[in-house]
């Protein structure tokens, strides 16, 4: 193993003229004099290709479901939360399941449409919100808008879940378009 005291100034300033690129004469590839190890420029023609999840949400058989509850239900176990709704265009909450209060989830529903209509006036250029996650001091709310219908966004709520990531959405989102017509 080279080693060299941080101390040797004529080391340091022949490294630094050569990875600054004023030595000249040192060709690129050139064994370094210093003790140094020197890396051998390496060039790639292709950018490396990311790769595909184990599971992808085109690859996920789709289920039947007939009634919201079930459709609920099922992305409960994707995203491991306490209870989950739906909420319809006009903000009303047209289904939920899991730990329901009492009082069920309207004001809820009915905040969180306004909230993510007001997101999308934030920038225009940004496009529409796909999906928020609020964190309040005793729970957290996450929802995602999916537009099943002509530019209508129905939004799935989930409570104190951990968040969901892209692929979870899009299988969520996939499902409700798969069953959409059947739900309503």
């Amino acid at each position: 193993m080279n080693t060299a005291a941080s101390s040797d100034v004529d080391i340091a300033r022949a490294l630094s003229r050569r990875l600054s690129g004023l030595e000249p004469d040192s060709e690129p590839g050139a064994a370094a004099s210093s003790p140094y190890l020197r890396f051998a420029q390496t060039a790639t023609d292709q950018a490396p290709q990311p790769t595909k999840p184990a599971e992808a949400a085109d690859d996920e058989p789709l289920n039947d479901f007939t009634r919201w509850d079930e459709f609920l239900a099922w992305s409960l176990n994707k995203v491991r939360s306490s209870a989950a709704f739906a909420v319809d265009p006009q903000g009303f909450v047209i289904g939920s399941s899991g730990n329901v209060p009492e009082d069920g989830f309207e004001g809820t529903g009915a905040e969180l449409s306004y909230v993510m209509s007001q997101a999308d006036a934030m920038d225009p250029e940004m496009g529409s919100l796909r999906s928020v996650s609020l964190e309040f001091t005793n729970r957290r709310l996450s929802g995602f808008r999916s537009e099943v219908t002509d530019g209508e966004g129905f939004v799935i709520a989930f409570i104190d879940a951990e968040g969901f990531s892209d692929l979870t959405r899009d299988q969520i989102a996939r499902q409700l378009e798969h069953s959409f017509s059947v739900l309503l």
